[in-house]
């Protein structure tokens, strides 16, 4: 072998030899000991001949690639992959509709927030909101300003800017810790897991607190490799904390012994004083008075989770009131088809050099897993924060060192034969099936659902070919999320038009509401989703009796009442003649009927 041929291999200065000399000969002297240099170097070809990467010196990785700037061609990658992202995360925002409870919960606080300003607490139906605090819904009601009103056009976009700079933490996070390469893979990765999409561009707080805790790890891993921590890395991760307790209260928290676990596992937590927590945790608590001493104050606080320590408590871990659900099924299946990736990843940690790296983010994850795992409610937004971790690992795992590994390869290998297997499943069943009631990722005609998976098939095939042909991981992975990215795009519509067939609030809204007396509330029984609150910009006034609302329909009609389909039709028979149908709207498995005066 020849000496640029062993330069090449190892990554390092090769020790002077001539070619003819055999490669062990200069690391070992008369005793046929193996000097330390030489050894290292050895180790390495040895790592990379059975199917590894060289690993980076942390040197060489400090001085490139955390120290120095992108270069004028990874900054044109960077901008283009965040602007296809914010392309697909906007493109169902306006045609899906807002269909569930809570996401109508924040766009009316928001409404709240642009009609009485910023009192605290706003109000939803003359009621105080205590679970959430007020940062979010703030931020809708600020994009809302332009239109004078909360939308569903609008009302997602702090949800989308949320989404983009968790994609932008978890590219740093990546560039940090192994370079470039692997902050971009990690960012599509990440950008083109359907959970991710789906929580892009919901109502709800949840992406927000994902960015907030995304950027302090990235400034908390930047302080552990400087320690003492710069001023200014000290700021970002307390800045972070207490973004994240203004945008869902003591859930952020979870930072603590997250933290508290990188420090452990990487530079001992005697060392935890020089992060200051003590004067940080103050620092963040006394930012929150704002809003902490309002909400306090209002009755009913006692079992508010933003505010009160016992009422989060019990919210969190009352398995005796609540019988827990299975957990992490729910959050592993919204990472697909990422979470098969978990695998290699999961091989690669056992192979790889470059664990010292990412000790800290992997104690940080397992720390939010262990907790999350330990709450009696297991849903899947719960887990949005630890996916950027989970990228991030798929993507080390096929651009670091031991990527090649032949072992990893066949892994790889699997999984996109398993993959084209289920797309030919899929693909047959949908083309053989005149109707789908599936999700609405695939509430589509026949042919539309075929062409997607059909895209995704051929993608996978592609991948493969890439990955056997030429033994690149990183290559097979980048067309996977170039595929995805693309059936993301092109699905958005199919996505929209599903949910909106679901949840048909918009058409229903867009109906009857100019038959509504202006200003005048509808009465709802048993219940009133917020959503109509929000579609037909009035409140709902619940009522619970049903000989109440009996008597009421008895009567000629006065008003408006809004119904379940199933409660209005064993009551129409005793009901006066003229109460008549105004429209009707399902709400996923509901279906509601809205009753007024016959015209």
């Amino acid at each position: 072998m020849e000496m640029g041929q062993r330069r090449l291999l190892t990554g390092l200065p090769s020790c002077e030899y001539p070619p003819s000399m055999p490669i062990w000969a200069p690391c070992f002297g008369a005793s046929l000991a193996p000097s330390g240099a030489c050894a290292r170097r050895h180790r390495c070809l040895h790592d990379v001949e059975q199917g590894g990467a060289p690993p980076v010196s942390p040197r060489v990785r400090v001085s490139v690639d955390t120290a120095g700037r992108l270069t004028t061609r990874q900054r044109v990658l960077l901008v283009a992959l965040l602007g296809a992202a914010a392309i697909i995360c906007a493109m169902p925002v306006g045609r899906r509709p807002i269909g569930i409870a809570d996401e109508a919960r924040q766009a009316l606080l928001a409404e709240d927030t642009l009609r009485h300003g910023l009192r605290l607490p706003a109000r939803v139906r003359d009621e105080p909101e205590l679970h959430k605090p007020p940062l979010f819904f703030w931020s809708v009601a600020l994009a809302a300003v332009p239109a004078g009103h909360v939308s569903d056009r609008n009302a997602s976009i702090p949800s989308v800017v949320s989404a983009l700079a968790v994609l932008l933490g978890v590219f740093v996070l990546g560039r940090q810790l192994s370079g470039a390469h692997t902050g971009f893979l990690a960012l599509a990765v990440l950008a083109t897991s359907s959970g991710f999409f789906v929580r892009s561009h919901q109502v709800l707080p949840d992406m927000m607190l994902t960015a907030w805790l995304t950027w302090s790890l990235v400034f908390l891993l930047r302080g552990l490799q400087s320690l003492p921590p710069r001023l200014g890395h000290l700021a970002g991760f307390y800045f972070c904390v207490a973004g994240g307790l203004w945008t869902k209260g003591l859930a952020c928290l979870l930072v603590i012994p997250a933290g508290v676990a990188a420090f452990a596992v990487s530079v001992g937590v005697r060392k935890l004083p020089l992060f200051r927590p003590v004067t940080g945790l103050v620092l963040v608590a006394l930012t929150a008075l704002p809003w902490v001493v309002p909400y306090s104050q209002t009755p009913g606080s006692e079992a508010s989770e933003s505010v009160s320590v016992w009422g989060a408590s019990m919210e969190y871990l009352n398995h005796f009131r609540h019988h827990p659900s299975l957990p992490f099924v729910d959050g592993l299946v919204e990472f697909l088809p990422w979470t098969l990736w978990l695998v290699p990843a999961a091989v690669w940690w056992r192979l790889t050099p470059d664990r010292k790296a990412y000790r800290p983010v992997l104690a940080w994850m397992a720390a939010f897993l262990l907790l999350l795992g330990l709450h009696v409610y297991q849903r899947a937004h719960y887990y949005l924060p630890v996916y950027p971790l989970f990228a991030l690992f798929v993507a080390a795992s096929v651009t670091t060192a031991a990527s090649r590994a032949r072992s990893l390869l066949w892994i790889h290998a699997t999984i996109l034969v398993t993959m084209i297997a289920a797309a030919l499943a899929v693909g047959g069943w949908l083309l053989l099936t005149p109707r789908t009631s599936m999700s609405a990722f695939v509430a589509a005609a026949s042919w539309q659902g075929a062409g997607l998976v059909g895209m995704a098939l051929a993608g996978s095939a592609i991948a493969l070919w890439l990955l056997l042909g030429h033994r690149s991981p990183s290559r097979a992975l980048s067309w996977m999320a170039a595929t995805l990215a693309l059936v993301l795009l092109l699905g958005s519509g199919i996505y929209s038009a599903g949910l909106a067939s679901t949840y048909s609030i918009q058409a229903f809204a867009d109906g009857v509401r100019g038959s509504l007396e202006r200003d005048a509330p509808v009465t709802a029984y048993p219940d009133g989703n917020l959503v109509f609150d929000f579609y037909l910009d009035r409140p709902i006034v619940e009522v619970t009796d049903r000989s109440v609302v009996a008597r009421r329909l008895e009567s000629p009609s006065a008003g408006e009442l809004l119904l379940q389909v199933n409660d209005w039709a064993s009551l129409r028979r005793s009901a006066d003649p003229s109460w008549c149908s105004m429209g009707s709207a399902a709400l996923g498995s509901r279906s509601y009927v809205l009753l007024g005066r016959c015209r």
